[in-house]
């Protein structure tokens, strides 16, 4: 599945006011059918049993939110194929990188995308302009580390 058959949220959409909160429009049914449509369309693991949904219903701060499902994706395509089946279901998406928040940024009442099991690493790190590239998994003790370890060969090549 391209990106480009998905369907656009227009700006009109955009302006409306949500009438009822986004939980309480997804109902058990939905629920079921957007598993199962997951489950036949990621590569990567699609957990919907409640102690997958335990463990991220935390983060490193005090809120708790229990997830609908959580989606732990392999590649790109699968990432794309999620975002389109919950836009299909009207079902919100929160984007988990390490998990550290400490404001409960990565818990809320969604399809949970974690990042950091298969989608993690530094891709490019340029130590002379201090910029890197990394995967929306990677956590910055794994950039610090290559970073010091990039910069450890620059020392030592020099000798």
């Amino acid at each position: 599945m391209s990106a480009s058959k998905n369907t656009v949220i227009t700006i009109d959409e955009l302006k409306q006011p949500t009438t009822m909160r986004q939980r309480d429009r997804v109902n058990n049914a939905e629920v079921g059918k957007l598993e199962a449509e997951l489950q036949g369309a990621v590569e990567g693991e699609v957990r919907f049993d409640a102690g997958s949904k335990a463990m991220y219903a935390v983060d490193a701060s005090n809120y708790r939110q229990v997830p609908i499902g959580v989606v732990i994706p392999r590649t790109k395509d699968d990432v794309v194929r999620t975002v389109a089946a919950c836009r299909r279901y009207g079902v919100p998406i929160l984007s988990r990188g390490g998990g550290t928040s400490l404001a409960g940024q990565c818990c809320n009442a969604a399809i949970v995308i974690d990042w950091s099991k298969y989608m993690h690493g530094v891709l490019e790190l340029n130590l002379a302009e201090r910029w890197a590239r990394v995967l929306p998994g990677t956590v910055c003790d794994e950039l610090r580390d290559r970073a010091m370890k990039d910069s450890n060969s620059l020392l030592n090549w020099g000798a």
